[in-house]
Order: C-alpha cells, then structure tokens, then sequence
C-alpha cells in the first residue's frame, strides 16, 4: 500500500521517507524514550512530531562522501576513490530517485558520478601513456649495439 504525501497527495513507495514530488518527509520519526536525541527540530513542528534539521534541509552523508572522494580522486587518488566515488554516486542517485534520501543531495550524487568515472578514466589514460613511454625507452638503444 503506498505512502501519500501529506503536502501533495503524491504516491510514494511503502520504503520511502521522502516525497517523490516535494521531497516533504512521509512520516514522523521514532520517539526518543528516556534520553534527548541529537537532532535539533524545527520551530513549531516539534510539538506535532516534526522532522529533524538533518532530514529536511541538508544533503545526505553519502553525497557529500562520493564527492570528497570523486575530488580525491581527480587531484591523486585516480581509480583508487575514483570507482567508489561514481559507485556510491550511483547509489545516492538512486536513493534519491526511489525517495529514501532527501533531493538537496542530488547535485552532489551527480558530480561525483560523473567525477568519479572522469577522473578514472583520464588517470587509466596517463597509466596507459606511462606504461607505454617506458617500454618505448626501454626498446631504444643509445649506444648503438
């Protein structure tokens, strides 16, 4: 049975916490029994079980992840977080796009797909100029004999 919006009536799948549409949180979260939660709330969403800072305005941990390592990997690192980079990219997009993850971290999840998988591909490139390089030396002889 699908979730609906209480924002636009959207639809959603049972698992997401998220709209699909407006990215509005689908329900409220567990009650914290017998300690404070982290999480500062809301303003005057707190007393009706309102939803944390966390969820509604900032990105994912996840985005922010595969862009630190798709910049990694750009700058040194090559394939090494380059690969994680787009593979975790990969994933947020589609935690995004299924409504598990809020939308503020698509951008994020974007760069470090396409950053992930450029920056491999342009360090497997110099690899590959490198190795070559080195056999063409190697197959030079400078004295002659």
């Amino acid at each position: 049975m699908p979730k609906y919006c209480s924002k636009c009536n959207q639809p959603n799948p049972d698992e997401a916490a998220f709209c699909l549409n407006c990215a509005a949180p689908l329900s409220a979260p567990p009650p914290f029994i017998g300690q404070q939660p982290a999480q500062q709330w809301q303003g005057s969403a707190a007393a009706a079980g309102g939803t944390p800072i966390s969820a509604a305005t900032g990105s994912s941990q996840k985005a922010m992840i595969a862009l630190i390592l798709a910049v990694a990997a750009l700058l040194c690192c090559g394939p090494f977080t380059g690969l994680p980079a787009a593979i975790l990219g990969w994933m947020e997009l589609d935690a995004i796009k299924n409504g598990r993850s809020p939308q503020d971290g698509r951008w994020m999840a974007l760069v470090a797909l396409w950053g992930g998988i450029a920056s491999t591909v342009i360090h497997a490139g110099f690899y590959l100029l490198w190795i070559l390089m080195s056999m063409m030396s190697a197959a030079t002889n400078p004295y002659g004999y």
